[in-house]
C-alpha cells in the first residue's frame, strides 16, 4: 500500500488537535492548495471523531447553518465533557458574520467545558482576516497552507525541476 505524503502543516495540526483545548485553528490559504485534504489527513491521524461540513455545499448558509453543524459536532463528544471531538468548517469565508457566530458557539463551549476542537478553513484571506479581527482576538491561531513547494513535489511524486517548473 502507498503512504500518503503529509506536508508539514498537516503534522503541525495533529500536534494542536491533541494538545487540550485552547484555540479555534484556523487553516488558510489559496484555493486549491489542498487544505481540506490537509485537515482530513490531520484529523484522521489525530484518530478523534469529528464532523465536517462546507459552505460550498448549496444550502441556506448563515449563523443558523453554522449552529446546525456545531450543535452535530457537540453530539460527537457523547455528552462527556471529557471526550474529544473536532468540528472541521470549510469554506468559512461565504458564511456573512461567520466570526460572530464561532465566537459565541466556542464561548459557550469553553463555560460549559465541552472539549470540542475546532478547525476552520478559509481560502478569501481578507474576508477570513477580517472575520479574525473583529471578534476572535486572542481565541485562534493560523495555519498557513500555501502552493506546493519544489520540495514537496519531489518527495510526493518524485518530480525533477523541469517537471515541477
Amino acid at each position: 500500500m502507498k503512504r500518503k505524503f503529509k506536508r508539514v502543516a498537516c503534522r503541525l495540526l495533529v500536534e494542536r488537535i491533541h494538545e487540550p483545548r485552547r484555540f479555534l485553528q484556523i487553516v488558510s490559504g489559496p484555493r486549491q492548495s489542498g487544505k481540506t485534504t490537509l485537515v482530513r489527513q490531520a484529523v484522521e491521524e489525530a484518530g478523534l471523531p469529528f464532523y465536517y461540513a462546507s459552505a460550498e455545499e448549496p444550502a441556506l448558509r448563515g449563523s443558523g447553518w453554522i449552529e446546525q453543524h456545531w450543535e452535530a459536532a457537540r453530539t460527537q463528544t457523547n455528552g462527556s465533557k471529557r471526550a474529544d471531538a473536532v468540528l472541521m468548517l470549510d469554506e468559512i469565508q461565504k458564511i456573512s458574520g461567520w466570526s460572530e457566530t464561532v465566537k459565541r458557539l466556542w464561548d459557550e463551549d469553553t463555560a460549559s467545558g465541552v472539549n470540542l476542537k475546532v478547525v476552520l478553513l478559509g481560502s478569501s484571506p481578507l474576508l477570513v482576516q477580517r472575520g479574525l479581527t473583529e471578534s476572535l482576538t486572542g481565541r485562534f491561531e493560523t495555519i498557513s497552507v500555501t502552493r506546493w513547494s519544489f520540495k514537496e513535489m519531489r518527495e510526493a511524486f518524485g518530480w525533477p525541476a523541469e517537471q515541477y517548473i
